[in-house]
């Protein structure tokens, strides 16, 4: 967090590895995200409560948007499992077929020459 302080405020950062001490440039945008405490947004309380950074730190960024998930159990499960679906399936059948000696041996003659 004080990093981005510095880089936001005066436009460096400071960096010191191995003896060597510098500050750089470091005029670019920030893109930052974050979750709220207890992996849930609570809608009674601030933002700065709901995600616990510092107002100073807050109040250098231009915009804030908030992106809420509305909780729907229904639509949570279908993505869950579409999302499980596409790691869980099975390799295609030409995947498995198994190469003969013959054909191994001469793929590796080849692949040497």
């Amino acid at each position: 967090r004080a990093v981005l302080h510095e880089a936001m405020e005066q436009q460096t950062v400071s960096v010191a590895k191995a003896g060597i001490i510098c500050s750089l440039n470091a005029r670019t945008s920030v893109l930052a995200a974050a979750n709220p405490v207890d992996s849930r947004y609570n809608p009674n309380l601030s933002v700065v409560q709901n995600i616990q950074l510092p107002p100073t730190l807050l109040s250098r960024f231009d915009l804030i948007y908030l992106m809420l998930d509305k909780v729907n159990d229904h639509l949570d499960t279908s993505l869950a499992r579409h999302l499980t679906s596409l790691f869980m399936a099975q390799p295609p059948a030409a995947a498995r077929t198994e190469i003969d000696i013959k054909t191994l041996t001469s793929y590796i003659s080849y692949a040497r020459r």
